[in-house]
């Protein structure tokens, strides 16, 4: 019944946008514009939509700490690692960079959201926003970690679990593996609240578009094309530009190739939404179409299914300029900082590798960002509309960002098949 739900969730969640949408309509038809109905209807959508963005809220600082903590438990020891797992590292963090910067470059040049004023309800946002690049500095370090999770600084309780994690590796014996058992059980206990959450996003974006529709109309959705395909053209020019160009200059190898070799990976990952649940199909396509080694790929792309998401840190970036794009147009005052978009840049990193490999878990990842900058949630009801086909879209990216870290540190290794890499590839022309 769970598996069938989760197959069909784009569904109901459709479903749930255009019964949302009809419901909306017919507020907005009967009320004169920019009044927000006062019915009992309006007040259940509104209730509908606060619960929701409230369960969103809930599971986050957990999430990304027991998410954190297990890709980096999954690691191994530290003083073990030896240069697989920091080649591995490194390339992950330099291949979400070149997202991060592509999406950063392509928001910026389109600017999808300037000019795009819609009177989204919002409850104001009361943290303090740092105004220079130390105060965010600053910030990231909680002097109470406690306090930290209980005012909801996320950045924070990042920091703290990035530290906590780095130092758990460093021990041994029944400490490490009585702190390894209650990590594994509370990220499998965060997994299935977190789908649970997901699965209330039929009921919980119906409640959001219905909300947004009774006071804009369909104006609010006309304006989103501009960032749809800003997306669309930034995950297209990471796949088909920065990725190719990354495996070209460390392996020397035809990328466009090696990614048509990988194709069934791609598209399982589109029509599934799920990195994890396409590690199978790309593990086998990498040994067995690519060449790579087990002991590559058994290392690598298991832990890039967990931690390296290169389409979802391009997603957050684009996503949380516009949504600040639209917010400077309703609002003049707000601007973000040079400081605010490093932090964007920086967070947009964290979150990706702390996003679960479930669909839709980088609209829940989305919630730190905007917090952290002090742009209200509610917002993402505006995305959560048309965010199925971009999540798609962003996961083909994710598991063809894993794949490649894959070809290129069984390159620097001598761990390609070339035999294997050879058969596949002339199979594939």
């Amino acid at each position: 019944m769970e598996a069938t739900l989760r197959k069909r969730l784009w569904l109901w969640i459709l479903v749930g946008i255009v019964a949302g949408a009809l419901l909306g309509l017919i507020l907005f038809r009967s009320y004169p514009p920019s009044v927000v109905p006062d019915t009992a209807l309006y007040q259940a959508l509104d209730g509908i939509a606060t619960i929701f963005l409230k369960l969103l809220k809930m599971i986050v600082i957990p999430l990304v700490f027991f998410s954190l903590l297990s890709g980096m438990m999954g690691v191994g020891d530290l003083r073990r690692l030896g240069a697989l797992g920091a080649r591995t590292f490194g390339l992950y963090i330099m291949t979400s960079l070149v997202a991060i910067v592509t999406g950063l470059v392509l928001v910026n040049a389109i600017r999808p959201g300037v000019g795009l004023a819609l009177a989204v309800p919002t409850d104001p946002v009361d943290n303090d926003v740092p105004s220079s690049f130390w105060d965010v500095l600053a910030e990231m370090v909680p002097d109470n970690v406690f306090r930290a999770a209980a005012d909801f600084d996320l950045i924070g309780v990042i920091v703290f679990t990035l530290l906590f994690g780095t130092f758990v590796l460093t021990l041994s014996g029944e400490r490490r593996t009585a702190i390894g058992t209650l990590v594994e059980a509370g990220f499998e206990v965060m997994m299935k609240l977190t789908g649970f959450v997901i699965a209330m996003a039929p009921v919980g974006v119906g409640g959001l578009v219905g909300r947004v529709v009774a006071t804009t109309g369909f104006d609010a959705f006309l304006g989103m094309k501009w960032y749809i395909l800003t997306v669309f053209l930034a995950l297209g020019a990471h796949l088909f530009l920065g990725l190719p160009l990354v495996v070209y200059l460390w392996t020397r190898r035809n990328p466009y190739r090696f990614l048509k070799v990988m194709s069934p990976a791609l598209v399982t990952g589109f029509s599934t939404a799920s990195s994890s649940g396409t590690l199978g199909v790309t593990m086998e396509r990498a040994e067995h179409g690519a060449g790579i080694s087990n002991r590559v790929a058994s290392f690598v792309l298991p832990l890039g299914a967990t931690v390296n998401m290169d389409g979802t840190a391009l997603y957050e970036i684009v996503t949380v300029l516009f949504i600040a794009q639209v917010h400077a147009s309703v609002n003049p005052g707000f601007t973000l900082t040079f400081g605010q978009q490093i932090l964007i840049v920086f967070l947009g990193l964290v979150v990706s590798i702390g996003a679960a490999g479930i669909p839709h878990a980088g609209l829940v990842m989305m919630v730190i960002i905007l917090q952290a900058v002090g742009l209200p949630v509610e917002y993402t009801g505006l995305i959560w509309a048309v965010d199925r086909v971009l999540d798609m879209c962003r996961t083909s990216v994710n598991v063809a960002g894993d794949s490649c870290v894959a070809l290129i540190v069984a390159h620097a290794g001598g761990e390609v098949d070339a035999s294997v890499a050879g058969g596949a590839a002339a199979a594939a022309e």
